[in-house]
Parts: structure tokens; C-alpha cells; sequence
């Protein structure tokens, strides 16, 4: 009798062991499939969002105004304003945000003057209202006084 029990044990525990392997297999089957599916979705996404880049940027031609300004285009003049906007750049008073306008204002408390008005109140109410120099809280804007 005694023998009886111990194959018995053993058959017992050996149909576990190979339950438990054949359930652990199904589960890893299960779990690779799903992130196949999470992948090939997510290259799909990656795909579809490429082709609408290249399609937006494709027939789009971008002028470039780098450092000049709204009066400065209008005009169409860029002979003797490209020598003044290199010099007001090697000067730095061009707005580090923009690069359009000269710099026409500074924030409190730091005191960085560091862009222009309009970039400047974009800048204070945003949620962080941070200085892009400093990164130091913006309490105010105050104009620069033109001399």
C-alpha cells in the first residue's frame, strides 16, 4: 500500500507540474501576442503620422526672416537691413524667442531683457511663467524706455 501512495503522489505532482507549464505557456502566448498587436498598431500610428508630415511639409516653401522685421518684410527691402539685422544680432537686441523683433522689454525680478513685448506677454501668461534665461518666476513686464 505503501508504494501505491507514493506513485500516486508522484503521478499527482507530475500532472501539476505539467499543468502549470502548459497554463504558464498560454499565458506568455497570450502576452506576446497582445504586445505584437500593441506594436504593429503602434508603427501603424507612427507610419500614418510620417506620410501626413511629409505631405503637410512637402509642397510648402518656408521664407526664412530670420532677424528682421514686420516693416522689414513689408518693405521687401534686404540689402541694408540684412548688414543691421547681423549687426543687431551680434548686439543681441533681437528677441531670443522670436527673432523678429528687437528686444523692447525685461522681466521682474530678474531683469532679463531678453525678448520682445509680444513674446514676452506670450511668455506671462502661460502656466509656468517662467524666464526663458533664468528660468526664475516672471512677477511682472515691464517696457524698456527707448533712448
Amino acid at each position: 500500500m505503501g508504494e501505491n501512495m507514493v506513485w500516486c503522489f508522484t503521478l499527482s505532482f507530475v500532472g501539476h507540474i505539467t499543468a502549470y507549464i502548459v497554463l504558464l505557456g498560454v499565458f506568455v502566448a497570450l502576452v506576446f501576442l497582445i504586445l505584437r498587436y500593441l506594436n504593429e498598431c503602434n508603427e501603424e500610428g507612427f507610419i500614418r503620422e510620417e506620410s501626413m508630415r511629409h505631405s503637410l511639409l512637402a509642397g510648402k516653401t518656408i521664407t526664412l526672416t530670420y532677424g528682421t522685421s514686420e516693416k522689414d518684410i513689408e518693405s521687401g527691402s534686404s540689402g541694408s537691413s540684412s548688414s543691421m539685422a547681423d549687426q543687431d544680432l551680434y548686439n543681441m537686441r533681437i528677441c531670443v524667442v522670436c527673432y523678429d523683433e528687437q528686444r523692447s522689454c525685461f522681466f521682474v525680478p530678474c531683469g532679463h531683457s531678453a525678448t520682445c513685448h509680444g513674446c514676452a506677454r506670450r511668455i506671462f501668461y502661460e502656466e509656468n511663467r517662467n524666464c526663458p534665461v533664468c528660468r526664475r518666476f516672471i512677477g511682472k513686464i515691464r517696457k524698456l524706455c527707448k533712448l
